[in-house]
């Protein structure tokens, strides 16, 4: 049932594709709003707030999806996994704008890709750099990340923990960065990725270069400090290392070859969903995903 209902959000994304959104949730930033207002919320324990914020909402919703499961033959519970699936993949929303990215590297605009990178597709913390193969990277390496959290992540934990592991991943991030200047909220985050992205820079050995990627995994595979986004990034560079030279050489300055490079990181986006999804189906077949 999961492979369906994941299969059914997957092309009705493709088919009907879903207004874009930021990836910070409206919805979330209104129930955090009231939240603070509670009296003396921010002098509480950091692991109660969490709580309140994240865990109790999920513990909520999910018995709510429960309790709909009688209902219709199981097709309202069904149908409100689906919903809730779109809602939370549709936060990742960046086609449009990673097309307009590219089709001006294509053309030589280098000022419009600069202002489409620094406005859609860039860490907000970080200023972009004109230069076409630094300014390149740092697009890649946020669309790394972007992809990871708002996709891999909620589906990895749907498939483990059902409608609650979906919700209390998103929760977190979305916790995560309404506080970004709390040190401590990225702490949650950080965990509940830890075991995901090993298992997707695993993929992307797979998926590239295993034998030049895999060290680096390996060189990650206990470390409990390195961003998440630095794991994703140093094992897809060296899966990616034997295609046409390595990937962290100079794009010579050219547009038209950073718009290839950036082809190149869609394609091991796309070979190593097309291994999730075959070992999904695989275990839907075998029941254990049922």
């Amino acid at each position: 049932m999961k492979f369906l209902v994941l299969f059914v959000v997957l092309l009705w994304q493709q088919r009907f594709p879903l207004p874009h959104r930021s990836t910070s949730s409206r919805t979330f930033r209104w129930w955090l709003s009231r939240v603070e207002r509670v009296p003396g919320f921010l002098r509480w324990h950091r692991h109660i707030r969490y709580a309140v914020v994240a865990v109790v909402p999920t513990l909520i919703i999910s018995a709510g999806i429960v309790l709909a499961d009688p209902y219709a033959f199981g097709l309202l519970s069904v149908v409100l996994k689906i919903l809730l699936l779109l809602y939370v993949l549709s936060h990742i929303s960046i086609g449009k704008h990673l097309e307009a990215y590219r089709s001006d590297l294509r053309k030589g605009d280098t000022q419009g890709a600069y202002h489409c990178a620094d406005q859609y597709l860039a860490v907000p913390e970080v200023e972009v750099s004109e230069d076409p193969s630094t300014m390149n990277h740092q697009v890649i390496r946020a669309l790394l990340h972007r992809w990871f959290e708002f996709f891999f992540l909620m589906v990895f934990w749907y498939m483990v923990a059902d409608i609650a592991g979906i919700l209390l991943a998103w929760f977190s991030l979305q916790y995560a960065r309404a506080t970004h200047c709390d040190a401590q909220a990225w702490r949650y985050l950080h965990w509940i990725e830890w075991i995901p992205v090993r298992l997707l820079g695993l993929t992307y050995a797979l998926a590239g270069d295993f034998l030049k990627a895999f060290p680096i995994l390996h060189s990650y595979l206990w470390d409990r400090t390195t961003h998440s986004a630095d794991v994703l990034y140093r094992v897809a560079n060296e899966s990616l290392a034997g295609e046409s030279g390595p990937i962290s050489r100079p794009v010579s300055e050219s547009p038209e070859a950073a718009a290839a490079e950036l082809d190149r990181w869609q394609r091991l986006h796309i070979r190593s969903l097309s291994v999730w999804m075959v070992l999904i189906a695989t275990a839907t077949v075998g029941g254990y995903l049922l």
